[in-house]
């Protein structure tokens, strides 16, 4: 079974599961610290993923990583939001960088480095994946918040959310790895929260998946969230 991309949706729908990442409940504080006031972000942010699991009869809800924005602490906002969501649906967490305390939620936890399910090997993305995850035929990651960034015929600036797919570099992954699938793909899924969003062609913080070169990144393929292909990441000015 391959993966679902949902249509317009920063989502993955596979084997019943719900998969989205980088939702960074509670950034209403970092919103208030820059003047801007929108105390309801994180509870729209829920109805939308609710409004997922229902549409796709999902069993599981799969967070690959900071689900929260404050990095240390549990936030109350996040407390509430999990609760609410793991009475539609299961909800497995993968610990990203910003997730300090969420084994506090009302969720089944796993280390950052990952875990498999099914032929989905799903991780955050900040520090190395388990073999298991590197066993797999697709790789998920969070954490990058993947984002075209191009101008129209016009002289004006536009963002997109987008998803990147790349091949693996058996070579390079032989160096850190004994057990691996050498026809691997890594998928790096666009954050769900609609406020984040990084140029992989300038971002400098990639993680070690990206940084030693374990996938050919230059040729990757990117995606828009609505299906369309823009063609490969080293051609896209």
């Amino acid at each position: 079974m391959e993966p679902s991309f949902l249509y317009q949706e920063p989502a993955i729908f596979y084997r019943k599961a719900l998969i989205i990442g980088d939702t960074h409940f509670g950034i209403e504080k970092r919103l208030s610290e820059k003047g801007i006031s929108d105390s309801a972000f994180s509870e729209r942010l829920m109805k939308m993923i609710g409004q997922l699991i229902e549409q796709t009869k999902a069993d599981r809800l799969i967070i690959a990583g900071d689900v929260k924005d404050e990095i240390t602490h549990l936030d109350d906002m996040t407390a509430r939001v999990i609760s609410e969501l793991a009475e539609a649906a299961e909800v497995i967490i993968v610990k990203g960088n910003h997730d300090g305390e969420i084994e506090k939620c009302k969720a089944k936890i796993v280390e950052a480095d990952g875990f498999a399910y099914g032929q989905l090997g799903i991780c955050h993305g900040h520090s190395w994946p388990s073999e298991e995850v590197m066993a797999c035929k697709w790789i998920v990651s969070a954490h990058q918040h993947p984002r075209l960034h191009f101008r129209d015929k016009s002289g004006k600036h536009h963002f997109e959310n987008c998803w990147v797919i790349a091949d693996a570099d058996p070579e390079e992954i032989a160096k850190h790895y004994e057990n691996f699938n050498k026809k691997s793909k890594l998928i790096l899924m666009p954050a769900f929260n609609p406020l984040l969003g990084s140029d992989l062609q300038k971002d400098e913080h990639l993680g070690p998946i990206l940084n030693n070169n374990l996938f050919k990144l230059n040729d990757a393929l990117v995606f828009t969230v609505h299906g369309m292909l823009i063609g490969k990441l080293k051609d896209i000015e």
